[in-house]
């Protein structure tokens, strides 16, 4: 429902019902949300009608019809003013004009604000989805990740957008369209740029130190840190993998990483490579959304590696988990803890 308009206002601006229904429009336009009000307010139109309305330019103009605006023709059909009532419209047209300047400034300037704000897309621990944005590459997101980039990412000429960035938390497959833009990915302590390629990036924070592991699929990937003095590489071979690990570290030397482990996930599977026991229970964690328990010393278990293809199933993984390690496993009530026979 619209807000009632503040009438003693529209009386002081308005000459006729006309301009005061304009006035009305534009406030209820005001109430209404940012997006609402940059869809349904056309700038350029807004003032070519008010360029029609306003007699502004009539002053000194030659009689000659010629030489005389439209708008200043019809002034001449108006009855004759005295000087002093001429001076007093002009000073309430300049009025109502630069009034409903400012209302169209506040309205684009909404606009853009609603624009530059981020957007951001989760996956709840334990699901998966895929975001496309707007320039047309696409991200998926693994369980409890999040990432956030600007409204106006590639489409609107105020933001400045040189760089297309997209924030990080968790573990995300981007498929990346190709521009002359670059591509960033930025985690809480590394960079990733792109200009065209796809490439798997998990960010995981682990004893409060943040972890970031980047693997590229197809094409060339920029890797740094996030301080002043960190290094980067590049990573340009598939399977190449570089981890940042720390909040002002460089990241590794490239190694070859099998893909299948990398992936595993984007269908349903699960799949580490030489992982410690915490980090396999963490990430079943994110994977099916369950809490899982250690009930023994970490320094008495193993690292494993692991391959489910797709479809994987929690009590699968712990069963074979635990006949490796030697332990077995309860239901709580949270979820499952691993113990010593």
């Amino acid at each position: 429902m619209d807000t009632p308009s503040p009438p003693f206002l529209f009386d002081e601006l308005a000459d006729d019902d006309d301009e005061q229904r304009e006035y009305e429009r534009i406030w209820r336009l005001l109430r209404r949300s940012d997006k609402e009000r940059a869809d349904a307010y056309d700038v350029d139109e807004e003032w070519a009608q008010l360029a029609d309305r306003l007699d502004l330019g009539t002053a000194g103009a030659d009689d000659t019809a010629s030489d005389v605006p439209p708008s200043s023709r019809r002034a001449q059909d108006r009855p004759a003013r005295s000087p002093d009532s001429s001076a007093v419209a002009r000073r309430r047209r300049w009025t109502r004009a630069l009034t409903v300047a400012a209302i169209v400034l506040c309205l684009v300037g909404g606009g853009v604000l609603w624009w530059s704000q981020p957007a951001s897309m989760t996956a709840a621990v334990g699901e998966r989805t895929t975001v496309a944005l707007p320039d047309g590459s696409t991200v998926e997101l693994n369980g409890g990740t999040t990432i956030e980039y600007p409204r106006g990412f590639s489409s609107f000429p105020l933001i400045g957008s040189s760089i297309r960035e997209v924030r990080l938390e968790g573990e995300a497959f981007f498929s990346v369209v190709e521009s002359d833009r670059p591509f960033r990915v930025t985690t809480p302590n590394a960079r990733v740029e792109v200009l065209g390629t796809e490439f798997n990036v998990r960010t995981r924070t682990q004893d409060d130190t943040p972890q970031t592991r980047v693997a590229v699929t197809a094409g060339t990937v920029q890797v740094a840190g996030t301080a002043p003095d960190a290094k980067s590489i590049v990573l340009d071979e598939r399977g190449e993998t570089s981890e940042v690990s720390g909040g002002d570290a460089s990241p590794t030397d490239p190694t070859i990483a099998d893909l299948k482990y990398v992936q595993a996930w984007r269908d349903g599977g699960f799949g580490l490579a030489e992982a410690s026991l915490l980090t396999i229970l963490r990430e079943l964690e994110y994977r099916f959304g369950t809490s899982l328990r250690l009930g023994v010393p970490v320094s008495e278990t193993d690292t494993m590696t692991l391959h489910y293809a797709r479809d994987a199933r929690l009590e699968d993984v712990l069963r074979d988990v635990c006949i490796v390690q030697g332990l077995t496993y309860r239901e709580t009530s949270q979820g499952y803890e691993l113990v010593r026979d």
